[in-house]
């Protein structure tokens, strides 16, 4: 893992624990041209990262470092969301 992807994966395991929840959301929402915004939350609570530019591809790295597992991908209701997917962090504590 890079540096980036270590700092992501320490900062999420610490809120998750801090929730005492190991299932986080990640939506993608369309905003607009070139802007797509994307969350992470845990019981609708949004989380903050250092870093702004993780992405889809950062969680499928730890999908096959086997450090999270895909759970399922929600259908969205609202025409704003592109993309929701539950993950369960794998290794933690």
């Amino acid at each position: 893992m890079n540096e980036r992807l270590t700092l992501f994966w320490n900062e999420l395991i610490t809120q998750c624990e801090q929730h005492k929840q190991f299932e986080f959301v990640f939506k993608i929402e369309y905003w607009g041209i070139l802007w797509t915004p994307w969350f992470i939350s845990i019981n609708d609570t949004s989380l903050t990262f250092s870093s702004t530019d993780i992405s889809e591809s950062d969680l499928k790295q730890l999908v096959d470092l086997e450090m999270i597992e895909f759970v399922e991908e929600i259908t969205p209701v609202d025409p704003i969301d592109l993309k929701i997917e539950t993950y369960r962090i794998k290794h933690h504590g």
